[in-house]
């Protein structure tokens, strides 16, 4: 009679095997800077939507999305949305449209999560400080932009980020995540 794993450990490596399956297929070497192409449909596994800061996401329709490494930052006196005891960092998110149409990146939403407990982190507005300022109007074909945001920590999340970026309400484009720690 063979070995037979318990149930959880069986159910783990079945799920490990997923996710080195789910990375393999995007083409995500796990190293920051690579380029995952994301498999078009609401039915692609979570796994395969989620890379490190600097990597790259390549949609079906051209569309690609980078976030860099989130770095801790003082935001100025006059900062809204920083509160004492917490920690700000800043990213930036790049797009680039390689489609054939205009991108509406009025609907581009950026989140931040951090720690163990995945607290929504609120997004710090520091004029003085360039950060803030969210995406506007219309990205033509084969045109970049970037957008340079803040958000703030509680304290012991500087571990554990996940970056959200979804790329405009109402079309047919995943969320994709990136995670790591804050620098």
């Amino acid at each position: 009679m063979g070995t037979r794993l318990p149930l959880r450990a069986a159910v783990a490596c079945a799920a490990a095997a997923a996710v080195a399956t789910a990375a393999a297929a995007c083409g995500s070497s796990g190293k920051a800077g690579t380029t995952i192409t994301l498999p078009g449909g609401p039915s692609a596994s979570p796994k395969s939507r989620t890379a490190s800061f600097g990597d790259t996401y390549a949609y079906p329709d051209g569309l690609r999305v980078t976030v860099s490494q989130p770095v801790k930052f003082t935001p100025s006196g006059t900062a809204l949305g920083h509160e004492a005891g917490n920690q700000a960092v800043k990213l930036t998110v790049a797009l680039t449209n390689g489609g054939k149409k205009p991108l509406d990146t009025a609907g581009v939403l950026v989140t931040l999560e951090s720690g163990d407990k995945a607290d929504r982190a609120r997004q710090v507005f520091d004029s003085a400080s360039g950060v803030g300022t969210p995406f506007t109007g219309a990205l033509e074909p084969e045109r970049s932009g970037k957008a340079t945001l803040a958000f703030d920590v509680p304290p012991g999340g500087l571990g554990r980020l996940n970056v959200a970026v979804r790329p405009g309400f109402g079309q047919d484009r995943e969320t994709a995540h990136w995670t790591g720690p804050a620098h």
